[in-house]
């Protein structure tokens, strides 16, 4: 059995979320940021880009591209959404919307500005 481990960092992954259109996927750490590979053999880390400042803390949290693939959203162990420019992986916006951990968040499939979420109490927004 051949294994090609791509990830080689010692934090688990709890997300990886292919983007929409361009042959990347993106893998959320229990490192306290998001890793970006790309899709084609060997699956090379980027690694000069990132998407950081949300919290993992242990927690199974999830992300999730937009539909038009221009943001990522990921929850955090904090409560908070955080919305990130997909090509420049600076954070757009952080919305406190738990008062316990945000372990999901999706877009709505027809109508762009409107996401849901879920957080470690089973609150759902």
């Amino acid at each position: 059995m051949l294994l090609n481990q791509v990830y080689v960092e010692a934090y688990t992954c709890p997300c990886v979320r292919r983007h929409p259109f361009d042959p990347v996927f993106v893998a959320q750490s229990n490192g306290n940021y998001i890793a970006i590979f790309g899709t084609t053999s060997p699956y090379r880390l980027n690694k000069y880009k990132r998407y950081e400042n949300h919290g993992v803390s242990g927690f199974p949290i999830k992300c999730n591209f937009s539909l038009d693939g221009k943001k990522l959203a990921s929850g955090s162990s904090d409560g908070s959404i955080y919305l990130y420019d997909y090509q420049s992986s600076k954070v757009l916006k952080k919305i406190k919307a738990f008062d316990q951990a945000c372990l999901d968040i999706a877009f709505h499939p027809v109508m762009p500005n409107v996401i849901a979420s879920c957080s470690w109490d089973g609150s759902i927004l």
